[in-house]
């Protein structure tokens, strides 16, 4: 038997993930529960009470608990209870689940050449790897984060009120940088949608744009995937063809600037020398897959 491969997912989207799983084993019922009261023909009684999955797998989704209680009233009276409780977490069920679809063969897509993605339509469970990049609004807020912070440590000498004479140590206001990256968060704010964008090694020269729910994402796992090679499993919801582009963050707000004006207000920040910077690109070039992730996993 092929071992299970041992991966370590990132981003899961569990609802997907639930019900993928319940699918491949033909349905699924959570739990049962069968209680039972058993008396002997002294005092003595005893109650037996307990949870069982119907599957293997879904252990993994519900905590499964037995336990016995024995007692009595005679002389040999004794008492004894018993418990058992075993879960799995979420993790391990994407691990469980991602061998049993290699396993099956015919459920997930291993694209091996660009010129493939013609041939799958939105639908398709597919397989990439490649490395992750940030949207370019998310990666220059993170930039505008480091040139806040250090505006901010910044002093300037004012005149004392007091004395009128003198001078004293007062920190900035919120800077013009800080009000630029905040009007930036709160428009990704305003969506439930985070796209990142992957540079495919498997297959060579494919561009993936991967939908995340930020309600998936943890606070570290932008940072986790930005600039790692990682695998994602998932499902293609658009097909960009060779010529054709598409917007790294099409969900935010500015998404609906002209991508010329985009480009010449993030070049002026990569283009001061005071900051090391490199941002993705505006624009995604087909060929393209926009995929909406059951896993990210290295």
């Amino acid at each position: 038997m092929k071992k299970i491969p041992l991966i370590h997912p990132i981003y899961l989207d569990v609802p997907m993930l639930v019900s993928f799983a319940a699918a491949v084993q033909g349905g699924l019922a959570l739990e049962s529960e069968v209680i039972a009261e058993k008396k002997g023909s002294g005092s003595t009684s005893a109650n037996v009470t307990g949870k069982f999955g119907l599957t293997k797998l879904f252990q993994a989704l519900i905590d499964t608990s037995a336990s016995a209680e024995l007692t009595g009233n005679l002389s040999n009276e004794s008492n004894e209870i018993r418990k058992e409780s075993k879960s799995y977490t979420e993790a391990s069920i994407a691990i469980i689940l991602y061998h049993q679809l290699q396993q099956s063969g015919d459920y997930i897509i291993k694209l091996e050449n660009v010129e493939d993605i013609k041939n799958y339509t939105p639908g398709t469970l597919v397989e990439v790897a490649g490395t992750v990049e940030k949207n370019a609004i998310d990666a220059v807020i993170d930039c505008l984060d480091a040139a806040d912070i250090l505006s901010r440590m910044a002093t300037v000498e004012v005149q004392s009120p007091q004395k009128g004479k003198g001078t004293s140590q007062n920190k900035n206001p919120q800077s013009d940088i800080g009000r630029f990256r905040e009007a930036l968060d709160q428009d990704r704010k305003r969506t439930p949608i985070s796209n990142i964008v992957v540079r495919c090694s498997e297959p060579k020269d494919l561009n993936v744009v991967v939908t995340l729910r930020t309600d998936n994402l943890r606070d570290l796992t932008l940072s986790e995937l930005n600039r790692n090679n990682v695998r994602i499993v998932g499902k293609i919801t658009r097909s960009i063809s060779k010529g054709e582009v598409m917007s790294s963050f099409e969900n935010y707000g500015m998404a609906m600037l002209p991508p010329k004006l985009l480009n010449d207000l993030f070049s002026q920040i990569t283009d001061n020398e005071s900051i090391v910077a490199e941002f993705t690109d505006v624009q995604v070039q087909g060929p393209a897959f926009q995929i909406l992730p059951l896993m990210i996993f290295v």
